[in-house]
């Protein structure tokens, strides 16, 4: 009776263990089956699609396969934050402050850092491309990401008193271009060149926070302070500009990689219609302000009472890059505390034709970031007329490049067509 028992028990056993793993194994399968299923999905969709889906968290390298991830140097640079923090606390605390003086609006007296430390968590890297775009060059692009953890807290002097503001909650996502400029002598390297690419664009978020008392009683603080952030942003470190560091070993003059103006563009202010009033009693009091560089701005006189002022004042602005670069025209209220902005308007140089002059009827917008964008009411347009000279330097190169082509052709027509002899005896001689 035992061993039949026991021959029964064992039966079930194996039969159960069969049983089971036919399951697990079924189980397996379909899982695979719907992996594959999710990936062949994954496949059709594009690179918008697969921007949506991982929003913020979308690297470079997946759309770009050129880009390498670098998950070594992660590792290293965890490792290595504490120190890299503490040093670039204090090299952006000596070499921002004076941008920020620079660039502070006209309502703060001064604006400075009170704290500045960069906290314990360091950046990401995405991924990286490296490729030689010019002799004598190496181009690395940096895909980096940063949510961290700083402690910067900026000293605003107003008029109605010292109010420390916190940055919080920053976040960072931006393409860093570094550009190696190579020479024979050690360190073979001659002068590193830093800069954010303009596409895509650099994003900075954060909140602020007043410390010990409440932004609210001073309206229209994080608005400068979020301008103040952009101007620094788009006027120093965005490309075509670019942070110029010589390195050791080789005598270099740093002014050879500098951006460089490359023309001069004439702009008329003519007119504005149908401003947007801001004012409880009248109308508002609007001028112009006109830049290429925010750094570099002119302003139009301020027409008073009046919603479509006509001005006609020219001004001449320096390009430096007409293919990055454009044209900002903002509308401001004058008033007796902080000036409103009543509209922005930005256009490329590209778009502009400096050797015929016309009028452009720019449509203004409350902000040329479209996401911060909550008022959708109309602001009425500014009209400028545009004209100048863009790209001197570029011409001349043109010029002098079709020159050459002529005299080659010339020869090579006087000449019945004896091709290449004739073509490198004429480029021998134009060089001479």
């Amino acid at each position: 009776m035992g061993l039949i028992s026991g021959i029964l028990m064992g039966m079930i056993f194996g039969v159960s263990l069969m049983a089971g793993w036919l399951q697990m194994m079924k189980y397996r399968s379909g899982k695979r089956i719907g992996k594959a299923v999710d990936i062949k999905t994954l496949s059709t969709l594009n690179r918008d699609d697969l921007r949506k889906i991982c929003g913020d968290n979308y690297p470079e390298w997946i759309s770009f396969p050129v880009f390498e991830q670098a998950k070594w140097l992660n590792k290293q640079l965890s490792k290595l934050w504490p120190f890299v923090a503490e040093a670039a606390s204090a090299v952006l605390k000596e070499s921002v402050e004076p941008l920020l003086e620079d660039y502070r609006p006209t309502a703060v007296n001064s604006l400075k850092f009170a704290k500045l430390s960069l906290g314990t968590v360091a950046p990401k890297i995405e991924g990286i491309r490296v490729q030689s775009l010019k002799k004598g060059q190496v181009t690395m692009d940096i895909d980096l990401r940063w949510g961290g953890d700083p402690n910067i807290v900026l000293e605003v002097d107003t008029p109605v008193g010292n109010i420390p503001i916190q940055l919080k909650d920053l976040q960072v996502f931006t393409v860093v271009r570094v550009i190696f400029h190579l020479a024979e002598e050690m360190p073979c390297i001659s002068a590193l060149l830093v800069a954010l690419l303009s596409e895509p664009k650099p994003r900075i978020d954060y909140t602020l926070k007043a410390v010990g008392g409440s932004l609210t009683g001073l309206p229209g603080i994080s608005d400068m302070i979020d301008d103040t952030v952009e101007s620094i942003v788009t006027d120093t470190l965005q490309w075509p500009h670019r942070i110029v560091v010589p390195m050791g070993g080789t005598a270099v003059d740093a002014s050879e990689f500098e951006l460089k103006p490359e023309g001069r563009l004439t702009v008329t202010v003519v007119r504005a219609n149908d401003l947007k009033n801001l004012e409880m009693i009248g109308k508002s009091d609007p001028y112009v302000v006109v830049h290429i560089r925010p750094r570099f701005k002119v302003k139009t006189k301020t027409i008073d009472n009046n919603l479509s002022p006509v001005w006609n004042e020219t001004f001449e602005l320096i390009a430096e890059d007409r293919e990055t670069q454009g044209l900002t025209v903002e509308v401001f209220d004058k008033d007796i505390g902080q000036d409103q902005r009543l509209g922005i308007a930005k256009v490329r140089l590209s778009e502009l034709e400096p050797e015929k002059p016309k009028e452009v009827n720019l449509r203004l917008l409350a902000s040329l970031d479209t996401l911060k964008v909550k008022d959708k009411k109309d602001r009425g347009t500014c009209t400028i007329k545009q004209g100048g000279t863009i790209g001197c330097a570029r011409r001349r190169k043109e010029d002098l490049r079709s020159k050459k082509r002529n005299e080659r052709s010339r020869s090579y027509r006087e000449h019945g067509g004896c091709g290449r002899r004739v073509g490198i005896w004429v480029q021998y001689r134009y060089r001479r």
